[in-house]
């Protein structure tokens, strides 16, 4: 299972910093880092392809993101999380 998160942004270069920094997080979630990639027209956009190990901790981890803004260091406005599977 796979989990594709989008993040709007106040600044790509300063969320990418905050979201490298919380890695040791991510993989206590049991979460890997794929992929990253930021929309080509807009800064204000990232998106990242993660490996999910577990569910549950993968939900709590998302719930504890959305909770604590210093995660990222207040530079995510919104986040959308989509579970998804190899069809």
């Amino acid at each position: 299972m796979q989990l594709i998160a989008h993040y709007e942004v106040t600044d790509f270069a300063a969320w990418q910093t905050a979201f490298t920094a919380d890695d040791e997080a991510r993989r206590d979630a049991g979460l890997g880092v794929l992929q990253i990639w930021r929309d080509a027209d807009s800064t204000t956009h990232a998106f990242a392809l993660l490996s999910v190990n577990d569910r549950p901790r993968a939900e709590a981890w998302i719930t504890r993101s959305n909770a604590l803004h210093s995660d990222d260091a207040n530079t995510v406005t919104h986040a959308s999380h989509f579970f998804i599977e190899t069809a």
